[in-house]
């Protein structure tokens, strides 16, 4: 399996949000998250779910981080959100305090029943409200709202495709 080529997305990635509206004409606007937090997040995510985030995802987290895809593309159907580590485990469990914000409430159920039917790891949100791509947890394929959907062999694949033509699976 290829790996994402983290080279690549170094231009765009930030040490933290406070600079995004000064990114406007970027394509991708990522933020990185220190190695020690990623790997109390990742023995979490195999705690709580019962499951190991796949190789290229960790990769991916540990190179590039997590954040924006096509930032401000106008065209997109959608916005494309990479969610960090933490965010991937509060769109599978509600709040524990009732005064926060649920951001996840519409995504949570599909989450879970691609998880626990499919073995599919949500870890990007895509347009619509219920809207998610997955991450294979047994073959690295990603998968659009389910496994009928394959959009791409592996992360790899599906960023190299999307930097080609955005929305491409929508097609």
């Amino acid at each position: 399996m290829k790996m994402v080529n983290a080279e690549f997305f170094q231009k765009y990635i930030h040490p933290n949000w406070d600079d995004i509206s000064h990114c406007k004409s970027e394509k991708y606007y990522f933020v990185k998250t220190d190695v020690a937090d990623l790997e109390k997040a990742f023995s979490e995510i195999q705690y709580q779910l019962s499951v190991e985030p796949p190789k290229d995802l960790k990769a991916f987290f540990k190179d590039v981080g997590f954040g924006f895809l096509w930032f401000n593309l106008k065209t997109k159907k959608g916005l494309y959100r990479i969610l960090s580590p933490e965010e991937i485990l509060d769109l599978y469990f509600e709040p524990d305090d009732d005064n926060l914000q649920d951001d996840f409430a519409t995504y949570r159920e599909n989450a879970w029943n691609n998880l626990e039917e499919n073995k599919l790891m949500a870890f990007c949100l895509f347009g619509e409200e219920d809207s998610l791509i997955y991450i294979g947890l047994s073959d690295g394929g990603i998968y659009y709202l389910s496994p009928k959907r394959r959009i791409a062999n592996s992360l790899n694949e599906f960023l190299d495709l999307l930097d080609a033509e955005v929305d491409y699976f929508m097609q």
